[in-house]
């Protein structure tokens, strides 16, 4: 992607933050009106166990790739700069893309990094011209996953690589699932096997939120059986219980730096072109 692409797409997103500046202060006269999902993110993904533990997850896996300098990297569903952090800590050639301009005039307001609208069923990204691509949780999002499977496969360039998370188990569909607009949830045979079918060799793959994986299902079941009316999972957290459960969360992932787990919440995968 050149320069004068990166100046048409942040002419673009500077006018776009300023329509949504305007739509914002129309709204303050509508206090009935519920906060966006990217609302709720942009006020907790400092300090939410979910959040912060998952920044962990992709520290994790950056250290065991080999990157090399000014090697091209997109955040696809990068939403409002969650990720971007991460990214940017380790002085990397990165963009961030969403296809929620709301999203990104949020996002603009840390990260100077360059930003594009751009929806992952139709790329805007040359074939062959990216080196690493981060997709955490985007894909579910898909009517049609096998399309964004390829669009993914065809923006990548020769041994450039995947780095994907889904949500795990159709059994442990819940509220957050509807609130965040997904479609399905993964076994990780059956997302290996849509890469695989695509072309990506899979280098390493694993479930992970193990440790609370029965509290979760036990937690969604419960709110399923009450019929609970919970509008969202986040409201489920307080101090001490947020404290505990990225405690819990960290010490996963130091286990999971070495060894894969059968199951879990989520499932991620390492592949290459």
């Amino acid at each position: 992607m050149t320069m004068a692409d990166y100046n048409v797409f942040k002419v673009v997103l500077v006018i776009s933050e300023a329509l949504w500046n305007n739509v914002a202060k129309s709204m303050m006269a509508y206090p009935l009106i519920k906060p966006t999902p990217y609302d709720v993110e942009v006020k907790v993904e400092s300090f939410h166990w979910w959040f912060v533990v998952r920044k962990k997850l992709l520290n994790m896996i950056l250290s065991t790739i080999r990157i090399l300098p000014q090697c091209p990297i997109v955040d696809i569903g990068c939403g409002v700069g969650s990720n971007l952090s991460v990214l940017e800590s380790h002085r990397l050639n990165i963009f961030g893309l969403d296809r929620s301009f709301y999203a990104l005039s949020l996002a603009s307001k840390k990260f100077k990094r360059s930003l594009i609208n751009g929806d992952l069923n139709q790329l805007p990204l040359k074939p062959n011209s990216i080196g690493i691509i981060v997709a955490m949780d985007i894909l579910e999002h898909l009517e049609d996953d096998l399309n964004g499977i390829h669009e993914l496969y065809n923006a990548l360039k020769k041994e450039g690589i995947l780095i994907l998370t889904v949500p795990a188990f159709r059994f442990l569909w819940g509220i957050q699932d509807i609130v965040t607009g997904h479609q399905r949830r993964y076994s990780g045979q059956e997302i290996m096997i849509k890469l695989r079918k695509e072309g990506f060799e899979i280098l390493r793959a694993s479930y992970f939120n193990l440790f609370l994986f029965f509290p979760i299902l036990l937690g969604r079941r419960m709110i399923r059986l009450l019929g609970l009316k919970i509008e969202s999972e986040n409201e489920i957290n307080f101090p001490l219980l947020n404290f505990f459960l990225k405690a819990i969360f960290s010490l996963e992932l130091r286990i999971l730096k070495y060894f894969s787990f059968p199951f879990g919440v989520s499932f991620f995968c390492i592949a290459r072109k």
